[in-house]
């Protein structure tokens, strides 16, 4: 072979090696372009992150009370205005608190009123448990049961308590809220207009706090031993309550139980 001719294989041969060698780098770019152009995809696309939904707990049985318990000197320690009270078991006396009313659609409203013998569906001389009945809700106690106590319901207008003696409901009092007689009269009433409404059918008694208790004494003989008491300060109803004799008419019937 003459020295032409080998020059002319080794530079095709080298020209064939060379194609070979940019076929092959060609390729790995591509690949490697692919790589990061799926790299960079992944790394845009938004991250999807599993979370559970929340769990619900149970409700327990904290009860805001909307009146001040101490208010009226229940039996026991009542002067906060929230209390977690479980309620009483069934051998309990007075059936306070009991949990057949869980099933009942509430009934005492803002549209309910107050009487000489209740309010709403609440008539004084029923037991807790025929409270709760009536009600369609639970009576929560305001402190220890006993001889002498108050129950808040459940589900009801704010600021009203009912007072419990001898196991059976005697009196009601309203200290916040909208709640009214059957003639409309209420916290903020000006006292002149209980004066009119009822006339010569009211009292008056002085406290010893400068209050002014105006007494409504019913005219039916079937009302005779009830009372409702509008506590008026400055003219202004500030309190007031309705129950049967003689518990509506001491300021404080369970330290007088006691």
């Amino acid at each position: 072979m003459n020295p032409r001719s080998l020059i002319v294989m080794l530079v095709t041969l080298i020209v064939i090696l060379s194609a070979a060698l940019f076929v092959m780098t060609w390729g790995d770019d591509g690949d490697q372009e692919e790589v990061a152009t799926a790299t960079t995809t992944t790394s845009l696309a938004p991250v999807t992150t599993s979370t559970a939904a929340p769990t619900t707990l149970a409700p327990t049985t904290t009860t805001t009370i909307p009146v001040e318990c101490g208010t009226e000197g229940p039996v026991g320690d009542g002067s906060t205005t929230t209390s977690t009270t479980e309620a009483p078991t069934e051998d309990e006396s007075t059936d306070a608190g009991s949990d057949t009313t869980t099933s009942l659609s509430p009934s005492l409203g803002p549209n309910d009123s107050v009487s000489t013998v209740g309010f709403g569906e609440v008539d004084f001389g029923m037991t807790v448990r025929q409270a709760e009945t009536a009600a369609g809700t639970r009576m929560i106690p305001c402190g220890p049961i006993g001889a002498c106590y108050r129950v808040i319901p459940e589900v009801a207008p704010e600021g009203i308590s009912f007072l419990v003696t001898d196991g059976t409901i005697e009196r009601l009092d309203v200290v916040a809220g909208r709640v009214t007689t059957r003639s409309g009269v209420g916290i903020g009433t000006e006292q002149d207009r209980i004066i009119e409404l009822f006339g010569d059918r009211i009292e008056t008694a002085i406290n010893d706090d400068s209050s002014v208790d105006l007494i409504f004494v019913p005219q039916d003989e079937q009302d005779a031993q009830f009372r409702v008491i509008f506590t008026v300060r400055d003219g202004i109803v500030e309190t007031f309550r309705s129950g049967r004799l003689a518990q509506v008419t001491v300021p404080n019937p369970c330290a007088e139980a006691a």
